[in-house]
Order: C-alpha cells, then sequence, then structure tokens
C-alpha cells in the first residue's frame, strides 16, 4: 500500500492509540496540541493510553516543519514515500488554512 487517505482530524488520545494498532500512523501539528503547544505533555498522554492498549509508539519529532510523526513500533512502518505524502496533505491544509475535520462515516 503506498496511497495515502485523506487526512482526517482525531482529538482523543485513545482513539488516537486505538488507529495505531491498526497500523495507521499519525501525523501530530503541533499548533493542535492545546493552547500551549506541550509536545511533551501530549505525548505522555498519548504514551499512557497506548500502554494500556498495549501499543509501542515510536514518535519522531520534526521541529522545522512543527509536527511530530506516530507509528505502532511492533508494526511495519510506512514508508518513506508514505510519510512524505502525508506530510505534504497536512503542510498543504496548513497552507491553504483548511481545517481537518473528523473522518467521515462510511455507510
Amino acid at each position: 500500500m503506498n496511497d495515502v487517505a485523506e487526512p482526517y482530524m482525531v482529538h482523543d488520545p485513545r482513539e488516537m492509540a486505538g488507529q495505531l494498532i491498526n497500523g495507521n500512523w499519525i501525523v501530530a501539528r503541533w499548533e493542535h496540541l492545546g493552547e500551549d503547544e506541550d509536545l511533551d505533555h501530549w505525548t505522555a498522554v498519548l504514551r499512557s493510553h497506548c500502554e494500556e492498549l498495549d501499543v509501542d509508539p515510536y514518535v519522531i519529532n520534526i521541529p522545522r516543519k512543527s509536527l511530530t510523526i506516530v507509528f505502532n513500533g511492533a508494526l511495519p512502518a510506512p514508508t518513506f514515500e508514505q510519510l512524505e505524502k502525508s506530510i505534504a496533505a497536512i503542510e498543504y491544509h496548513r497552507f491553504v488554512e483548511r481545517e481537518i475535520g473528523p473522518r467521515p462515516l462510511t455507510s
């Protein structure tokens, strides 16, 4: 699988951990980490929820882009091309100032 789905927003750390179980990865924009953009606190909360679900999160911070990537360390990592496409999609939404909404419900 080399394609990347349209990005969608997940706010609940437990749901994020659940997405990691399913082999999805997270690209977190730091401006969405809360009022103080407290990356350490956000990472600690996510790690706590991952621990409850027995997920081994692998966290990569990209300060130059104000992004954090998280994937499940027990599963195959996303390819460089998948990460590149994910970051490009997030950057595009940021550039055009388009909010990323929740995952669309499927019928």
